[in-house]
């Protein structure tokens, strides 16, 4: 039996969710099987890798051009 791939896509009807004391970021998702959804959960981040996760984003949809890794933070795309 072949394993069953999941893909996640937002939940768009919830906001993402900021902890200001910690930083930590909570994007709201849904799985799915193709088109049968298997469940919700979050994607929990962390400042750091929130800011890494939206550099990684922002070059990949061509906003940015891509950076050293020691310049790589949120304020190179500000």
């Amino acid at each position: 039996m072949l394993p069953v791939r999941l893909h996640a896509s937002v939940r768009r009807d919830e906001p993402l969710r900021t902890q200001q004391a910690t930083g930590e970021v909570r994007v709201p998702l849904a799985l799915y099987a193709l088109d049968e959804n298997r469940g919700d959960l979050d994607l929990v981040l962390s400042r750091a890798e929130g800011q890494h996760l939206f550099t990684q984003l922002a070059e990949a949809l061509g906003l940015v051009n891509p950076m050293m890794p020691t310049q790589r933070a949120l304020e190179a795309v500000q």
